[in-house]
């Protein structure tokens, strides 16, 4: 997804972009400020061009976070994930009514904009909570920090993300499961591919898949969870031999 959205905004090599490697990184931010944030004046930029000297750069780059007020995120692809989305909001408000035409509801729909999560959340607060509230909004900020959900402009989303991860965690049906380890399984390098002609198109397919598979699994669960309860009924009757008659 985020090689999508720098691809949207024009980047050059979207698709070469390595988190991995924090040069790269310095030099992608260096591209988003130049190109489409411009939040400092060409003169202002000279820690951030610095790239020869990443000690400088660290320096220039903390001090340009603070400045955009970006969410303190640890990893480099929340930071990046931040800074692109900012960027699109910031290409989209120079020109809005170049996208009105544009959408991702299905046709015949109308468009929520969260509206539908701000039912939901004040239906669960009984309206008792402002969820607009400045105190509000930092609280649910902070949880999906410590959670590592991804920023959303609109914290209810966010929220929504936060009530999933602690639901399948802490959830009654969760306390009994054996804790996942061992090394991620590789299922973008794998050679089922799903488009062979569309990369970008491949790697949401194989995630969706996956999903899918999951959602299989855990149905055949609890179809096997009924099965077993069934049987348990009826393996175990209690007869009553006071209601038995010998002859007619």
């Amino acid at each position: 997804m985020l090689k999508l959205k720098l691809e949207a905004l024009g980047h050059p090599t979207p698709s070469e972009v390595a988190l991995s490697n924090r040069k790269e990184f310095a030099s992608t931010v260096l591209w988003l400020e130049d190109q489409k944030i411009r939040l400092y004046t060409i003169e202002d930029r000279e820690k951030l061009r610095n790239l020869d000297n990443m000690l400088v750069w660290e320096e220039g780059y903390k001090k340009y976070c603070s400045d955009l007020n970006m969410p303190p995120y640890e990893s480099q692809l929340e930071q990046l994930t931040w800074l692109v989305g900012h960027a699109i909001r910031l290409e989209y408000l120079d020109d809005p009514a170049q996208y009105e035409s544009i959408n991702s509801q299905p046709e015949g729909q109308t468009k929520s904009n969260g509206t539908l999560s701000q039912q939901k959340v004040q239906t669960i607060f009984n309206g008792s909570i402002n969820v607009h509230d400045k105190e509000f909004i930092a609280g649910v900020r902070a949880l999906a920090t410590k959670l590592k959900v991804p920023y959303h402009p609109n914290h209810l989303l966010q929220l929504e993300a936060v009530a999933r991860i602690v639901h399948e965690r802490v959830a009654p049906t969760a306390r009994h499961k054996t804790a996942i380890t061992g090394t991620p399984f590789p299922f973008d390098k794998g050679n089922d591919v799903v488009s062979a002609n569309d990369p970008a198109l491949d790697y949401p397919m194989r995630i969706l898949r996956l999903l899918q598979i999951q959602s299989l699994r855990q149905l055949q669960t609890q179809i096997n969870e009924t099965i077993v309860a069934v049987q348990n009924l009826t393996a175990n009757p209690k007869t009553d031999t006071k209601l038995g008659k010998v002859g007619r």
